[in-house]
């Protein structure tokens, strides 16, 4: 007996840690109500199957397939529950175990795939009714393998039906695309757990809020096996970091809860046991800000920290919607979260002024025709135009249970007339007169636009759908970068511009370049970045940027492609506000119905975009890659509100605004329209000088002035240090709306820098009042044909490896002399001889090379036989 236990000890060793035992520590709060090892506990008539399982059989579910208990060493108890493939699937349910609606529930289980080719394995948990009506389903994902045992978990599931009383597990094998004639599926270490039950919510449907002192946080415990824990809340911002918290000792009430276990079922005995308690306590977060916000709930036990959830909440500001704009979003998925008449409240609340909603309804339920009439036209009093969109027939109907769930809107409306008109005409006569908008298909639905005689078709259809003569506008999807039939007039009204995979920003931009079919509009989609793949900050960036793009490039309407969406969407699956909502709202709330003029030149490089308002204002949305601190006059009522729509004023330096700008974008507002147009419109005649020096260049500068009165002063060109510039002061007078030349002549000092140089104009100009702001421009010196790349480097033996690059496009060979300085050092020459349209590359060495990194250095080209001077100035780095 000593040798034989010696070897099982041995045995179990060697065996790898996955297959020699399951059960790592699980939950310390969960309370187990199943559990099934397939041991001879569970065979007790020793037939190889497990007592109180049953297993469905049906067309796809032969018989002949076998499924057994089988002895296995790398099983917990040395048996499990096996399946032989050959050539079919197989259904194999659990016994019922009694629940309760007051837990949370976990289960977990040990499955085993080998050598299945095409097949796939799923478990399901089912909650039933006391008539073992379904109420609810979860499953795992589809397995088609498996390294060993490996562990598949589910949970924690709350019951969302209050009249749940039982379980079932469902082992699923589904026979794929050939049948699997071997290959073997096994389980085993099946667990069942309740878990103490706790919900967090507001008083909120969706969680958006207008007033930051509405917001209450419920946190609600069931099943808890302690009559009083900590409930700990906090308060976090965007970024996660913690704001406030606070905490509060729940007074919880003793439960029961009728529980039986799967053994127990046989002779149908129950008993009553001690559930634990139950309670509610509530929190009102303190938020004095606009934003997005996260309140995260923990219970805290004697054990620790036993429970946690985390909900999202948007404040948002009251900024003002357009009547009319161009955004919008698409609300044909059906698992929309939210209610008609939540959607009523919350659609008016995130600055849209479309909604596509699927308006097919079963004509055999005409109270769902009356309650989407009811939502249209209280989004209609909202100024939020409705787009209705004819897809795929009811589901539930007759004609819906007919045809493919994935059936394309081209493929169902080429049918006979006959068979879709009956069910479709009456939805289009009740709403026609309230709706104007119709699109044939979901956005990615593009299956009209490959039509040999779409015109004809499209007219034709017209008629069968809209035959009363009513003013509708027709759209269909299209795909980028299809052509667009410029040469013939449309049948329709717009197209729903789609792309798969989705655009960048650069590509939309380029699309929207091509030219339009004439009389028809186009639509575009905003599609999100995944919050998987991307950070918070990028997607922000990116989501702005896509608006922008859409707007800066006249589409006729921008909508988001799945707003309800846990990954990309501007809210989750549960209806809660998601981090990019009110990235959207503050963007759409301020571009709505507005003009885009163009963008001026910022002091630090900012990149920027200006947009005009209806009312006339101007706003300017700013951004840039680093941090950096724009300075310059905007306004006298300028402020400035983040993505997230908190706004402020900015600092002020005498008579100029401070913006601090990152890479998120901000919103100028209250830009004085005269000095943006001003500053927009200045002009150098020319922008290029070539690099001769110690010769006077002659200018232009082109002043526009765009007050509704006359006005005068002075421009002052400050150039950088060492530049000419004559005359300095330029004065001028101009009447309203009047534009004008004044002359001016730069000379270069012989160590001026070749490339992009900014040069600032200093205004003072008196029109109803006086204003002083300043105007910033480039001026490029040297002719550009000719390009010099200055690359440094440390070798391993200290010496700094200056390398020099130098390309002529002008197609006439030149000669250069080049000379480098380097503080503390001996200058160094080299000649380029014959320099074309092939780069020539020459390299210079600096012994001691640590002892000038940091420091700039001056690299001078000069033409041989010719007047141009390079100078290139540059910092050694290593």
């Amino acid at each position: 007996m000593s040798t034989l236990s010696s070897l099982l000890i041995l045995s179990a060793l060697s065996a790898p840690a996955n297959e020699r035992k399951f059960h790592p520590t699980r939950d310390v709060d969960a309370v187990e109500i199943f559990t099934c090892t397939f041991n001879d506990d569970w065979d007790i008539n020793y037939d190889n199957w497990p007592d109180r399982w049953k297993r469905i059989t049906g067309v796809d579910m032969p018989s002949y397939v076998k499924a057994s208990l089988e002895d296995d060493p790398t099983a917990l108890e040395g048996r499990c529950l096996s399946i032989q493939m050959n050539g079919g699937g197989t259904l194999i349910q659990s016994p019922s175990i009694t629940i309760s609606e007051y837990f949370s529930y976990i289960f977990e289980a040990q499955l085993r795939i080998v050598d299945l080719k095409y097949g796939k394995v799923q478990l399901v948990i089912e909650f039933t009714d006391d008539d073992r009506n379904v109420l609810q389903t979860t499953a795992t994902k589809w397995y088609t393998s498996t390294n060993g045992w490996t562990k598949v978990r589910i949970g924690p599931i709350n019951p969302s039906d209050s009249n749940v009383r039982w379980a079932e597990i469902h082992f699923r094998v589904k026979e794929g695309s050939h049948p699997d004639l071997q290959g073997k599926v096994s389980l085993d270490d099946i667990w069942l757990a309740r878990m103490p039950r706790m919900t967090v919510e507001t008083n909120s449907p969706f969680n958006v809020y207008t007033d930051p002192h509405d917001i209450m946080v419920t946190c609600s415990l069931m099943g808890i096996l302690e009559k009083d824990p900590n409930i700990h809340f906090e308060l976090l911002d965007a970024s996660s970091r913690k704001l406030e918290d606070d905490t509060i000792q729940l007074d919880g009430r003793l439960i029961t809860e009728r529980m039986s276990r799967a053994s127990d079922i046989v002779d149908n005995s129950t008993k009553n046991l001690k559930a634990g308690y139950a309670g509610k306590t509530q929190w009102s977060p303190p938020i004095d800000k606009y934003g997005f916000y996260r309140v995260r709930v923990t219970m805290r036990t004697a054990q620790g920290m036993m429970n946690q959830h985390i909900i999202s909440i948007a404040v948002v500001p009251p900024l003002e919607k357009a009547s009319q704009g161009e955004f919008g979003w698409t609300l044909t998925s059906r698992s929309i979260p939210l209610s008609f008449n939540q959607l009523t409240e919350l659609l008016p609340l995130v600055a849209i002024n479309w909604v596509k909603l699927p308006v097919w309804y079963d004509t055999a339920r005409p109270d769902l025709g009356d309650k989407l009439v009811q939502l249209i036209e209280r989004l209609s009093a909202k100024d939020i135009e409705v787009v209705g969109v004819v897809d795929h027939p009811p589901i539930d109907s007759e004609l819906g249970q007919h045809v493919p769930p994935d059936v394309n809107v081209a493929e169902l409306l080429s049918l006979d007339p006959d068979s879709w008109l009956p069910s479709l005409d009456p939805v289009l006569t009740r709403l026609s007169m309230r709706v104007r908008w119709w699109q044939l298909g979901q956005d990615h639905d593009v299956s009209f636009s490959g039509f040999a005689n779409l015109e004809e078709e499209i007219a034709k259809l017209r008629d069968k759908l809209f035959r009363f003569g009513q003013d509708i506008r027709l759209g269909i999807g299209w795909q980028w970068p299809n052509g667009d039939g410029l040469g013939q007039p449309a049948s329709w009204d717009f197209q729903q511009y789609t792309a798969t995979p989705s655009l960048t920003q650069k590509e939309l931009a380029a699309y929207l370049q091509i030219p339009r079919r004439p009389q028809v509009d186009r639509w575009v989609l905003v599609e999100p970045l995944s919050q998987e793949l991307y950070d918070l900050p990028i997607r922000v960036h990116d989501l702005v940027g896509q608006m922008l793009t859409a707007k800066i490039h006249d589409a006729d309407a921008i909508f988001i492609a799945e707003p309800f969406n846990d990954d990309h969407g501007l809210l989750s699956m549960n209806g809660s506000p998601g981090e990019l909502l009110l990235p959207w709202r503050t963007t759409a709330s301020l571009l709505s119905g507005t003009k885009h003029l163009g963008s001026f030149h910022l002091p630090q490089g900012s990149a920027n975009h200006l947009f005009e308002a209806p009312n006339g204002s101007v706003l300017m949305v700013v951004w840039n890659e680093k941090p950096v601190q724009e300075v310059l006059y905007l306004g006298d009522n300028t402020r400035i509100i983040d993505v997230w729509g908190r706004a402020k004023k900015p600092k002020n330096e005498e008579y100029r605004q401070v913006i601090d700008v990152d890479a998120l974008p901000q919103f100028v507002l209250g830009i004085d329209p005269n000095i943006a147009r001003w500053r927009m419109q200045v002009r150098f005649k020319n922008t290029h000088f070539p690099s001769v020096f110690g010769h006077a260049h002659p200018n232009q500068i082109r002043l526009n002035n765009h007050f509704s009165q006359g006005a005068g002063g002075t421009a002052h060109l400050i150039a950088p240090e060492g530049w000419q510039v004559l005359p300095e002061v330029v004065e001028f007078k101009l009447a309203a709306q009047e534009t004008s030349k004044r002359p001016f002549e730069i000379a270069l000092p012989f160590d001026a820098n070749s490339g992009n140089i900014q040069v600032r104009i200093d205004f003072i100009v008196a029109a109803d009042r006086e204003y002083r702001f300043s105007v910033y421009r480039e001026l490029s010196v040297g002719v550009g044909d000719v390009e010099i790349d200055v690359h440094t480097r440390l070798d391993d033996n200290g010496t700094l490896i200056v390398e020099q690059r130098m390309v002529n496009h002008s197609g006439k060979n030149v000669d250069f002399k080049c000379l480098l300085y380097a503080q503390g050092q001996r200058r160094q020459r080299k000649q380029v001889f014959q320099l074309g349209d092939s780069q020539d590359t020459k390299v210079y060495y600096y012994p001691n090379g640590e002892d000038i990194l940091g420091t700039e250095l001056w690299l001078r080209a000069e033409e041989l036989d010719g007047s141009r001077v390079l100078n290139h100035r540059f910092t050694a780095e290593r």
